[in-house]
């Protein structure tokens, strides 16, 4: 099976005008590719009419979260950087193939065809790595709405039948890969009270983990809100090292 067909590492936009310690890399090491793909956009409308039309599921938070967290990762690991290395991919196009990590919000409501699951299968099988972000059970938006952790496995298994979605604790290695990071106790960034984060992850034959999702959480809220002051210190923070890790423990593995 071919491999992929790029190696592209880290990626930073500089956020709130700030300005970088070196000159900027004439190419990247890395880049933030976010999944588009097919979503329930009546049921989104439903519950953010204010997103209607141009904010489906999947395009939450951009591009002020993906700005934000690679301007992070360059600050954070002195990876190389360039403006332009945060990017929209579509899960039906070859595109994908050329970017080993994927961002993927919102998968409670994804409605994927053929062509998407076939490209979901392959991009897996080739080794690469999905960040799954910004769902919850569906007992949180309101009565009758689909478990949104059972939508991401159902696609899931459609994809690659014979993997496995399962819970993990702090022992897994993509806690510990950049920095330590010693407990899962967390405020989620909205519905305390009501949320409890919960990490789930799926790996290959080899034990090497290939889908982490954030569960009851979303990790992308932080990186938006951090710069505006928005979230509390200590959870945002929390979750910028989440994300260094999981980044850090893709392109290493």
């Amino acid at each position: 099976m071919k491999k992929f067909c790029a190696i592209v590492v880290f990626v930073a936009v500089l956020a709130g005008g700030a300005l970088p310690d070196s000159p900027p890399a004439k190419s990247p090491e890395f880049v933030f590719a976010r999944l588009s793909c097919s979503n329930r956009e009546e049921d989104s409308w439903k519950y953010w009419p204010q997103y209607w039309p141009d904010n489906p599921p999947w395009h939450h938070d951009y591009p002020f979260a993906d700005e934000l967290i690679v301007a992070l990762m360059h600050e954070l690991t002195g990876i190389s950087v360039t403006p332009d290395s945060y990017k929209i991919v579509r899960l039906d196009s070859p595109d994908i193939f050329q970017y080993p990590f994927l961002y993927l919000s919102e998968p409670g409501f994804m409605i994927l065809n053929d062509k998407e699951i076939a490209n979901l299968a392959e991009f897996i099988r080739r080794g690469g790595f999905i960040m799954a972000d910004d769902f919850r059970t569906g007992k949180y938006l309101g009565y009758g709405d689909p478990e949104e952790l059972e939508v991401l496995r159902y696609y899931l298994k459609r994809a690659v039948p014979e993997r496995e979605l399962v819970r993990l604790d702090m022992s897994h290695p993509i806690f510990h890969s950049y920095y330590d990071i010693d407990t899962s106790n967390m405020k989620p960034a909205y519905g305390d009270g009501v949320l409890v984060p919960q990490f789930w992850g799926m790996s290959d034959e080899h034990g090497r983990l290939q889908l982490i999702a954030n569960y009851n959480n979303d990790i992308g809220d932080f990186w938006k809100y951090i710069d505006l002051g928005d979230k509390p210190l200590d959870e945002s923070t929390r979750a910028i090292r989440l994300t260094v890790n999981y980044i850090v423990y893709a392109m290493t593995h």
